[in-house]
């Protein structure tokens, strides 16, 4: 069942996010030795991972033992501009300590298709034996149609069994192909972490807050990890929630 907080303003909901990167990363470390972490793109994650280059942040995450995916990415190349690995490296990874062989992203260049297969290779490698890729935290984004991931309304991906599936007709601008991570990968995580904001989109959150059926609709609503948080501002939630 998913919990539902509420915060001010992006900088505090940014702030308990990076807190709660920082709980889950030593718990993992303890736990099982390594922090498996999946990012996202779009603007939700743009001040979280501001955050999490600057002290005290940044001193307080186990770089060295921490593994970073993505739950999704458009099939361009890393220096392309709508590529999430390029965003992340920008804000973040270019600005903290984790050795270049944690970083695993998508490699969007070699075509979807092809894309997909190598990431889906990477994944049975770090989780050797694995019924699952089981992550210690995915973050996630929704956008104005419900979707999370590049996991779109009334889309094929959204019944797939497989972990990763190649996206050719993406339903949300820029129109790339994508590569994205498939709900099986979602709901097997211990704690996803969707970051919610703006007035824009207080009206689905409301849909999903209160209404059982919206998990026939919208694919953020499917998201039923062993934890699942959403962290909202005040415009995200509205008058009443």
């Amino acid at each position: 069942m998913a919990d539902f907080h509420v915060f001010a303003d992006v900088e505090d909901q940014s702030r308990a996010a990076a807190g709660l990167v920082v709980c889950r990363s030593h718990r993992a470390l303890e736990e099982r030795g390594r922090f498996v972490l999946a990012l996202s793109g779009g603007t939700g994650p743009v001040r979280l991972m501001e955050l999490l280059a600057e002290e005290p942040f940044r001193g307080a995450v186990p770089w060295d033992r921490t593994l970073i995916f993505w739950g999704d990415d458009r099939a361009v190349g890393p220096e392309h501009e709508a590529s999430n690995y390029r965003q992340a490296r920008e804000l973040l990874l270019s600005r903290v300590p984790v050795p270049e062989a944690n970083v695993l992203r998508i490699r969007g260049e070699l075509g979807a298709p092809e894309a997909a297969e190598a990431l889906r290779r990477t994944l049975a490698d770090c989780f050797d034996g694995s019924e699952l890729p089981v992550f210690d935290l995915m973050i996630q984004g929704m956008g104005p149609d419900g979707h999370t991931a590049s996991l779109f309304p009334g889309a094929a991906a959204l019944s797939s069994r497989g972990w990763v599936e190649p996206v050719l007709d993406p339903g949300a601008e820029p129109k790339l192909p994508r590569v994205t991570m498939t709900l099986p990968v979602l709901n097997a995580a211990r704690t996803v972490l969707f970051l919610v904001a703006s007035e824009a989109k207080q009206a689905l959150v409301g849909e999903i807050m209160n209404d059982p059926a919206a998990a026939e609709r919208y694919p953020a609503a499917m998201v039923e990890a062993q934890e699942t948080l959403w962290y909202l501002d005040e415009a995200a939630f509205g008058p009443t929630g």
